[in-house]
């Protein structure tokens, strides 16, 4: 199910359809501008005090063993547990992360920012864009998880795409998942992240990715020496670079057919929400034109696209339909969506 929703309810429209070019300058100005100032707000906001380290060991799978870390924020009482999954050249300290943690938690949630392979401070392995089976022994293995009645996983960008590969897989307890502005079709979202324009962003993200392989190059051998990857100016050549040679896909291009998201829309099992901003300078609509032939959805997906905000810089304020009763912050209203769905292997 596609809807446009807002707080001020916006009309309908295709997400990709053409602006006229001032307005589609303006967006794209007020895009940028939300998505930097999110950025400065998220790194101005104090973390919260109550952070307990987490360590879980994953025993192997299809891409060997890894050991994940992460911060651990338990409320008292709760019976419900978000992880939050960080974006690409991010870890759990990656400042958008705190707003969120402190927000569901008023929400009476306890919150889990788990650590994609390789993300820690003494990595072991890389994770890719469809990694999803590392999440998977988490929620299936972990003494901390097991405690909950149930578990929601929230995805940041990159994190989100992971997400909706785990909203495929039907987990036993996993009740849903929310992805914030996260791409669905690689190929397109790699190729406008790799333009002149979008420089600014490409150069944050590769500098953590490349932060991350250097610190994997210490502990074990990798096929491409740090010297050469540090050289790398676009994502698709990092992807050729690493990702492409430590998990044998083909090329670049074969990796992002096979692990795009947007293949899953129609086969997804847990109900996923995906929220996108029209003024998302980073996954813009055009990258996500498939939406469009995804109306009609018989898989448990609604996708909103809100008026406002950035690149994972929630507008103030969002409508999900749920009622009155539930406050119109961005988190508020995710929690609620999130509540309103139970694991299918749990009863609660």
């Amino acid at each position: 199910m596609i809807e446009h929703n807002t707080v001020h309810r916006a009309s309908p429209m295709a997400p990709a359809q053409a602006a006229a070019p001032r307005g589609e300058r303006t967006s794209v100005i007020r895009g940028h501008i939300a998505t930097i100032a999110g950025f400065v707000r998220s790194g101005l906001a104090p973390e919260l005090p109550s952070a307990v380290p987490w360590r879980f060991r994953v025993p192997g799978g299809p891409h060997g063993p890894a050991t994940l870390t992460g911060l651990y924020f338990p409320s008292a009482d709760s019976r419900e547990l978000v992880i939050l999954l960080h974006g690409m050249g991010g870890d759990v300290r990656s400042a958008y992360q705190r707003p969120a943690t402190a927000a569901l938690r008023a929400q009476g949630l306890s919150v889990l920012r788990l650590g994609q392979r390789g993300s820690s401070r003494d990595p072991e392995d890389l994770h890719h864009a469809g990694l999803w089976e590392d999440i998977a022994a988490v929620l299936s293995g972990d003494p901390t998880v097991a405690r909950y009645e149930r578990v929601f996983v929230i995805g940041f960008s990159m994190g989100g795409h992971v997400a909706l590969h785990l909203a495929a897989a039907r987990h036993p307890r996993l009740a849903a998942v929310a992805s914030i502005c996260s791409p669905l079709y690689l190929d397109r979202a790699v190729s406008h992240m790799d333009r002149r324009a979008s420089a600014v962003y490409r150069r944050h993200v590769l500098r953590g990715l490349k932060r991350m392989y250097r610190d994997i190059a210490r502990r074990r051998p990798m096929p491409v020496p740090p010297s050469v990857v540090d050289r790398a100016e676009t994502l698709r050549e990092w992807d050729r670079l690493t990702v492409v040679r430590r998990f044998g896909f083909g090329d670049p291009e074969a990796y992002y057919e096979a692990q795009g998201a947007g293949r899953l829309l129609r086969s997804l099992v847990t109900p996923a929400l995906l929220l996108y901003s029209r003024q998302d300078p980073m996954v813009p609509p055009a990258t996500l034109a498939g939406l469009g032939a995804h109306e009609g959805l018989s898989s448990p997906a609604r996708v909103v696209w809100m008026d406002g905000g950035g690149h994972i810089a929630l507008p103030r304020r969002l409508d999900l339909g749920l009622g009155e009763a539930v406050p119109a912050t961005p988190y508020a209203q995710i929690a609620a969506w999130l509540r309103r769905h139970r694991a299918p292997g749990r009863a609660s």
